[in-house]
């Protein structure tokens, strides 16, 4: 079985519009990228970036700013791009190396307005409860980014901690731990409410359960139902990254322990931030990070036609 629509995610596994943003223009000037399978290390794949070839890329990031000044040339390239942009209002403690959530913000909404409301989803994400960030601070805190954000798009999504094993034990870690099903409740019940007042549709990333209830979706971060609406093309394949995904089929081309946002919940790192910063990484290179070796086995993504078995 094939593929025959190709969505490029870009990406979950590191923040290439904060950190790689000149690498990603690169390889789309390129037309193809080279990404190591995380799984089967000495497996490369070549994936076409022909305008032709891909029908979206769906950009993540903690903080969009250094991607905006490339926006017209890629679009002029043929491309349709999307965003999907985290805010949260968490400080230092837990993210210490994402600028101050009202610079996020602001480039949240410069890019909005270039590319188009429609264009662009607020990520809330990780919900987190402890001593400093209870139930009043994230009341307060969503409020008022709902207010702030509400002229720039139309829908947000949000998803509650997962506690993963390969925390950084350095850092604030021990803090982080699976909220109760009351926080979550009041929290759905609290947020659907706010993000309906202000004329957004909020979903759960990953709900196990339907939430219908609260006035959330639920629907996937990489949607069928912003495709149909945009009339992009899409392959109605569950993404599977993790349980419970809704996303429609994909291809990440981002890196492992590539990102330098350093947050303390993050399952994307496994090294030391010290480990993460000390890397090289070349803007010329056809990979992210790193390069091809003697034992590589590179595999041809190219030209639509992708077997949904091999990536």
């Amino acid at each position: 079985m094939y593929i025959c629509f190709v969505i490029i995610c870009a990406s979950r596994r590191t923040d290439i519009p904060a950190f790689h943003s000149e690498w990603m223009m690169n390889r789309l000037k390129a037309g193809y990228v080279l990404v190591r399978n995380p799984v089967v290390e000495n497996v490369v794949f070549r994936i076409d970036l022909n305008p032709k070839s891909v029908d979206c890329i769906y950009f993540m990031s903690k903080d969009p700013r250094p991607m905006i000044r490339h926006i017209d040339e890629i679009t002029e390239m043929g491309h349709n791009v999307l965003f999907q942009v985290t805010v949260n209002p968490y400080g230092r403690d837990l993210e210490p190396g994402v600028p101050d959530v009202a610079l996020v913000a602001d480039g949240f909404k410069e890019l909005s307005k270039k590319i188009g409301k429609e264009r662009i989803l607020w990520r809330y994400d990780p919900v987190l409860f402890d001593k400093r960030y209870g139930r009043k601070y994230h009341e307060r805190k969503f409020g008022l980014l709902c207010e702030e954000l509400s002229e720039y798009t139309n829908r947000c999504i949000f998803g509650f901690l997962d506690v993963y094993d390969k925390f950084d034990k350095s850092t604030a870690s021990e803090r982080l731990y699976d909220s109760s099903d009351s926080d979550r409740n009041w929290f759905m019940g609290m947020a659907g409410e706010t993000a309906r007042e202000h004329g957004m549709s909020l979903s759960w990333c990953c709900s196990p359960q339907p939430v219908n209830e609260y006035g959330i979706d639920n629907r996937g971060c990489i949607d069928r139902e912003t495709m149909l609406s945009l009339g992009i093309p899409f392959e109605d394949v569950p993404g599977n990254t993790r349980k419970g995904c809704r996303c429609v089929r994909n291809i990440d081309i981002g890196a492992y322990d590539s990102c330098l946002h350093n947050c303390a919940y993050c399952y994307a790192n496994s090294v030391s931030p010290q480990g993460r910063s000390s890397k090289i990484y070349d803007s010329a290179s056809d990979m992210l990070y790193g390069s091809l070796k003697n034992t590589d086995t590179v595999r041809e993504l190219t030209e639509r036609r992708l077997r949904i078995t091999d990536f």
